[in-house]
């Protein structure tokens, strides 16, 4: 649950910064941005790989024993049931992303099936407007209403569809979608695809106006067919496994980009993706690098081969037994691996020895709350690496 926590914690800044970049880059073509949240929310998927890596093992230190704690000792106010909890709120709103994502793929493969060719082309009478899905073998589905359509007209709405494909939008938004299960939580996240899917459909348009549609016939067509939307019972355009070529909330901001005779419609170029990898770069690899924490003093010292005095502790918060430890009997140490900064404050506090989750977290919590007199170099107070012992025995 840590993992996923600090990970949502990153993806916040990874996302308001592509946000951010959106906002700034209004003017520039749809696809440019599309670039940016799909970059942005593909950092965010490989965050907890990323978070998940082991850290360099901190260099041997100092050993500060904490005495052992009676279990008669008060109990933390700390409620062990809260963690399990919120793991299991969690994994129930990621089953039930998943499974409405898996039913959606189930429901486009079955209307698949059951649409009819007529000319090479699919027609589904469920379909309120034109669709598209799949990666490997990509499917187009037009309405029914369609066949009443002009071989020019069909061939535009074809070309909006073939659009989707060769951008392959259909696989980055499943994967979107696949992060967004497991980040439900996290508000960002969702506008964030809903940001994706409708820089996408821009990205087209413009890709089928770059292609010498008229802006006034492409326009048509889409009003056209959003007129059909409320005949049909079920539209598949809410089944997250179709990407439909109209959704109503943005056709009139879609409406008035296409007519638009002023808006940038270029392809991000190979120097602007390459920009935006970069930055994303410059996002995600400080989180990896810096998993070792770079402190203000410019060194971390190792005690011994450093030749600092080692530091002491001038007081100290006794940590406690947890009820569910304590009736379960559980007895140990703790071992802690921290950083003790020149301040006197032990920081990067990492658990190398684990006895407990609960007996951990109050073991952590004590030690965050203790005071050193911190190592001296020279004459002067330095960080150092240090590793304390804290022990849990029931008398």
């Amino acid at each position: 649950m840590n993992l996923l926590l600090d990970s949502a914690l990153k993806a916040t800044l990874i996302l308001f910064a592509a946000w951010t970049a959106s906002l700034l880059l209004r003017r520039a073509s749809a696809d440019v941005r599309h670039m940016i949240w799909l970059t942005a929310l593909l950092a965010v998927a490989i965050l907890p790989a990323i978070l998940s890596i082991p850290q360099t093992a901190i260099p041997a230190a100092a050993r500060i024993v904490v005495p052992a704690i009676a279990a008669t000792a008060p109990t933390t106010t700390q409620l062990p049931w809260l963690p399990l909890m919120l793991l299991l709120i969690w994994t129930v709103g990621a089953i039930l992303c998943t499974l409405r994502l898996i039913a959606g793929v189930l429901a486009a493969s079955r209307i698949t099936r059951s649409a009819n060719y007529v000319d090479g082309i699919l027609y589904s009478d469920r379909a309120a407007t034109p669709l598209t899905w799949g990666f490997f073998r990509p499917v187009v589905i037009l309405p029914s209403y369609a066949l009443e359509w002009t071989a020019e007209e069909r061939d535009l709405v074809l070309r909006h569809e073939h659009a989707h494909i060769a951008r392959h939008d259909w696989l980055w938004q499943i994967l979107a979608s696949i992060t967004t299960a497991i980040f439900w939580f996290h508000p960002l996240m969702w506008l964030a695809n809903i940001r994706l899917r409708r820089e996408a459909e821009s990205a087209v348009d413009d890709c089928v106006l770059a292609n010498g549609v008229a802006p006034s016939d492409y326009a048509t067509r889409l009003l056209d067919v959003a007129r059909h939307l409320q005949s049909i019972r079920e539209p598949l355009a809410v089944i997250p496994a179709f990407i439909p070529m109209i959704r109503k909330p943005e056709l009139e901001t879609r409406v008035r980009s296409i007519l638009d005779p002023q808006r940038r419609r270029a392809s991000a170029g190979f120097l602007v993706r390459c920009a935006i990898a970069v930055a994303a770069a410059a996002l995600i690899l400080p989180i990896a690098v810096t998993r070792q924490r770079v402190y203000a003093q410019g060194k971390v010292y190792k005690i011994v081969a450093d030749g600092v005095a080692p530091p002491k502790v001038i007081y100290k918060e006794e940590p406690q037994y947890t009820p569910d430890a304590r009736d379960a009997k559980i007895e140990g140490a703790v071992v802690l691996q921290v950083v003790i900064e020149a301040t006197g404050y032990a920081d990067n506090i990492q658990v190398t020895r684990s006895l407990d989750p609960g007996l951990d977290a109050n073991a952590i919590s004590a030690v965050s709350h203790w005071q050193f007199k911190p190592g001296m170099k020279d004459g002067q107070p330095v960080a150092v690496y240090a590793t304390i012992e804290v022990n849990f025995h029931l008398l």
